[in-house]
């Protein structure tokens, strides 16, 4: 075996093992996803059957403002923090996929002919890895991914709050409480929209594209 050989079969088991630590990886970061989502909504369940029983004792009257007041809050808290790591996860796996492209490209540059056995995009721009997990790009398909979700949810919640306090504290009638509510559902989830987007798009600014689509004729 001659020196270029070896060092060629020694890269190759290289680039295997990285190849499975960042399919590992990205397995972790979903694993992640799904129980942060998963507490939170398990917190916001417990808020809700909490409010109920409250509501019930208490007949909608003080007390179930200012427990709503103080546990509203808290739960917004919890929703945001949950969203911005979603965000971040999000992030860290788009990373790994495309440092499992890019393992790819070095296959086919190995073996050219198995490139057409393969189903896995080669190329490491946006476009490849929306191709890569079966999407087309789309402003709907936000509101799938986990962050999508807890973004809502925490808009409804803040929504909630808005509506609670403009009708106890301000004494607006219910129309006007319910559009405070809605507008401000309508702010949350914008401005959550948009914090994703430029944590996105920073991300892939300083992620090189070394293998986009159409490179190799």
């Amino acid at each position: 075996m001659t020196k270029e050989s070896h060092e060629a079969q020694q890269l190759l088991q290289c680039m295997t093992t990285e190849h499975f630590v960042l399919q590992t990886a990205r397995a972790a970061t979903i694993q992640e996803a799904n129980q942060r989502a998963n507490l939170f909504l398990t917190a916001v369940s417990s808020v809700t059957i909490a409010l109920s029983f409250v509501a019930q004792v208490t007949e909608m009257g003080l007390p179930f403002v200012l427990f709503s007041l103080v546990l509203l809050p808290c739960l917004f808290f919890i929703g945001v923090a949950t969203f911005v790591r979603a965000v971040q996860v999000a992030i860290e796996d788009m990373v790994h996929a495309r440092g499992m492209a890019r393992i790819r490209h070095y296959y086919v540059e190995l073996a050219p002919a198995m490139q057409q056995y393969l189903i896995h995009s080669t190329h490491d721009d946006n476009s490849a890895v929306l191709v890569d997990k079966g999407f087309k790009p789309s402003p709907l398909q936000y509101f799938m991914t986990t962050a999508g979700m807890v973004s809502t949810i925490s808009g409804a919640i803040a929504g909630v709050f808005a509506g609670i306090l403009a009708r106890s504290l301000f004494g607006l009638g219910m129309p006007l409480a319910v559009i405070s509510g809605a507008l401000v559902f309508a702010a949350c989830i914008l401005l959550l929209r948009r914090y994703h987007l430029r944590a996105w798009a920073v991300a892939e600014q300083r992620l090189a594209v070394r293998f986009p689509d159409g490179a190799d004729g």
